[in-house]
């Protein structure tokens, strides 16, 4: 058993070493995967893949890089060696936590993520990962403490402070929900530019009644995510309150062609949306149209379930 041990202990040292001196490079390369300079990271990786396949940071390392250029296949078996090699390690543990997550193994992942969170609590990555799994678990207050940890680690993280606001809307904090989007908006740049914060805060202007603020937000999304049919709805529900009542036919027309398979907004909305923009405009033809299609299209099961 002793020997067992004594034999374990002399391989571990050396990769241990080779780990260690791979370090500045691992760096580096993180550094130019948030920065989506993929042509930087290879360079740094190429050099390297084979230096010591052991090395559980290394292979989490590599399995960043395929996963930035969408090798899912790929970016899967690095994560799956990179846990192998170092079970305990805590980027180990978060890469392959992540991938379990994208794979709808949630439970899995989330498990791997508090490990590593515990392990390594400074890294701002893992609580904003682990935040994102709270989210769509609708554990709120879990997920405003994760994204309160990333901001204090990582104040400039425009997306952390819009996970946060749209975790505190439903608890009915507001204040702090709008005090969140703003800071968002005032530092939303460089690599983790957030495409969906005006939209988030335009919508809750727009339930806050706000309309000229909302507008100008909402706006600007319609230029930032143009394919997004919830984009498109609330522009038309907020052209809707200004008394724009064709561009607000348009926006919502524009929303009824875009596909939206994640059921976020559903057909069923935008119909009642036009049945009601067609009767103001006096449109007796497409308000039967649409009122008819209202009182007819059943809701999907999943987003009964999701609801």
């Amino acid at each position: 058993m002793i020997a067992s041990l004594l034999l374990a202990m002399s391989f571990a040292a050396p990769v241990q070493a080779a780990c260690d001196a791979l370090e500045p490079k691992l760096r580096a390369a993180a550094a130019a995967l948030e920065a989506r300079d993929l042509k930087e990271a290879e360079r740094i990786l190429e050099p390297v893949r084979a230096e010591s396949q052991d090395c559980g940071r290394l292979l989490a390392v590599l399995g960043r890089f395929e996963l930035a250029r969408r090798n899912y296949v790929q970016a899967n078996t690095y994560s799956e060696l990179a846990l192998l090699r170092s079970p305990d390690d805590p980027e180990a543990l978060l890469f392959r936590g992540q991938v379990l997550a994208m794979q709808g193994r949630t439970d899995e992942g989330r498990v791997l993520i508090e490990r590593s969170a515990k392990l390594d609590p400074n890294n701002a990555e893992t609580h904003f990962q682990l935040g994102t799994i709270y989210d769509r678990a609708k554990l709120r207050p879990l997920a405003v403490a994760a994204f309160e940890k990333v901001i204090a680690l990582r104040p400039k993280d425009p997306r952390a402070y819009s996970y946060l606001a749209l975790n505190l809307e439903p608890m009915g904090e507001i204040e702090k929900a709008e005090a969140a989007y703003k800071k968002g908006l005032q530092v939303n740049e460089g690599p983790r530019f957030d495409r969906f914060l005006d939209y988030n805060y335009g919508r809750l202007l727009l339930k806050l009644n706000r309309f000229e603020e909302s507008k100008a937000h909402l706006d600007r999304a319609l230029e930032l995510v143009p394919k997004m049919r919830a984009t498109h709805y609330d522009h038309a529900k907020l052209s809707m309150r200004l008394g724009n009542f064709q561009e607000a036919r348009q926006d919502a027309e524009r929303a009824l062609s875009i596909p939206d398979p994640n059921g976020f907004i559903l057909d069923l909305q935008v119909y009642s949306l036009l049945a009601t923009i067609y009767t103001r405009l006096g449109d007796e033809e497409q308000a039967k149209k649409y009122i008819h299609l209202s009182q007819t299209t059943s809701v999907p099961l999943r987003s009964r379930e999701r609801k």
